[in-house]
């Protein structure tokens, strides 16, 4: 039974590498493009062309983003990426890459497709926490590494009126490597701006457990000898509050464009962690795909 998740762990690890943005459970993406005609929406259901079982897109994208979440400085990254679906299954880097489909994989990582028709749409992945690392910031030393994770994720998503969609989620560290668990509730939705370009809209609200919390925002005793920070022992509640939007635009011949642009505040004990340094930050991405 151990060998078992331990290989489905390192599955999801090596999938999601190539993409996989810096603390990618602590900086929210730029917000996911709908295809035209689509909400955009982690759990829509996929639109497939007929006898084809399977999709697939590679590329490349670019992003401005903090150091970490809570930084005052930002740096920029240039990483490869891509999708694949196979019936219900599907493998992600970034939900930039999902092609053909309504649903957007948020982060990235292995998704299977739980829904068979209706309204309610339900998913179940593995993916990867890169962590975060004491070299990503001068600010961070001392402080030594969040080690990186899988994380178990269930989510799933409802159409409301005129367009908009609400979803929910809940995250666990799989390992066990003193992660915790991330909940995280949104309202997106998608439209299309011209023929072949089309938008979304979304804003999300991210709780942390208590173990999260002193992860990523918490300061013990060995770390405050080592960075000269003050001791901080943050409790659960909530993270951060982001607002996204993004473009994107769909070429004749099989390459999709796309940007987006996130704002997020950080909230209660993120906000009042002594490693926060400005609790207002915002990133920017943009990338070139071909769908095949």
């Amino acid at each position: 039974m151990r060998a078992s998740w331990a290989a489905a762990g390192w599955m999801a690890v090596l999938v999601g590498l190539p993409g996989a943005a810096p603390a990618a459970e602590t900086a929210p993406a730029p917000a996911p493009v709908a295809e035209p005609g689509k909400e955009a929406g982690e759990d829509d259901e996929p639109s497939r062309a007929p006898g084809r079982a399977w999709d697939a897109a590679i590329g490349f994208i670019a992003s401005y983003a903090p150091e970490y979440a809570g930084a005052s400085r930002r740096t920029l990254g240039i990483k490869p990426g891509g999708w694949v679906r196979f019936g219900r299954v599907s493998i992600a880097t970034r939900s930039s890459f999902v092609v053909r489909t309504g649903e957007a994989v948020t982060g990235g990582g292995v998704r299977v497709d739980l829904s068979r028709g209706g309204k309610l749409r339900m998913g179940l992945g593995l993916r990867q926490d890169s962590g975060r690392q004491e070299s990503d910031s001068p600010d961070l030393r001392g402080l030594g590494d969040v080690r990186r994770t899988v994380r178990l994720r269930l989510a799933a998503s409802y159409p409301l009126e005129a367009g908009w969609r609400l979803g929910a989620a809940l995250t666990a560290d799989l390992l066990g490597r003193g992660g915790g668990e991330l909940a995280d509730f949104r309202l997106s939705r998608g439209f299309v701006l011209a023929p072949r370009v089309s938008g979304s809209v979304d804003a999300t609200l991210t709780f942390g457990s208590r173990r999260y919390m002193q992860a990523w925002y918490g300061i013990d005793e060995a770390q405050a000898a080592r960075s000269g920070y003050p001791t901080y022992f943050p409790s659960a509640g909530l993270r951060d509050v982001t607002l996204g939007a993004g473009l994107r635009h769909e070429t004749p011949v099989d390459w999709v464009l796309f940007a987006g642009v996130s704002a997020t505040r950080l909230v209660g004990p993120a906000a009042a962690s002594p490693l926060t340094r400005e609790r207002n930050s915002w990133a920017l991405s943009a990338g070139i795909g071909y769908r095949f």
